[in-house]
Formats: structure tokens, C-alpha cells, sequence
């Protein structure tokens, strides 16, 4: 049986970030999008910190990049 839990859940205006953990593999990080979507970049982070920082880094780029076209 895999054990998972939710760790750690961080939004910003449109947009939403959480971190599971998986026993035995490590941190995941997820993404959900203002369409809805959820994303995930298939990592598994050592660290609750190093799996939000990636879903931070995704949500500013993403932010970035939309408000420059």
C-alpha cells in the first residue's frame, strides 16, 4: 500500500500549488493552472522545499511569460 500525503499548499492569484509526499519515492510537486489543469513535471525532490520552489518558479515563469505576449 502507498502511503501519500499532502504537504504543504501555496496559491497565488489564479493559481495554486501543493506538495505531495510519496513514502519510499520523495516530494512532488503539483500545479494547478487558472484553465483548471493540473500539472505535474514528474520529479521527485528530496525536500518539501526543493518540490515548492519548483511549482513557484513554474507559477512566476508562467505569470512572466503570459503578461509579456
Amino acid at each position: 500500500m502507498v502511503t501519500r500525503s499532502l504537504i504543504h499548499v501555496s496559491v497565488f492569484p489564479g493559481w495554486i500549488a501543493g506538495v505531495t509526499y510519496h513514502r519510499g519515492e520523495g516530494y512532488r510537486c503539483w500545479v494547478i493552472n487558472p484553465d483548471l489543469a493540473v500539472l505535474n513535471d514528474g520529479e521527485i525532490y528530496p525536500s518539501s522545499q526543493a518540490a515548492i520552489a519548483a511549482g513557484r518558479q513554474f507559477i512566476h515563469y508562467s505569470i512572466e511569460a503570459g503578461s509579456s505576449g
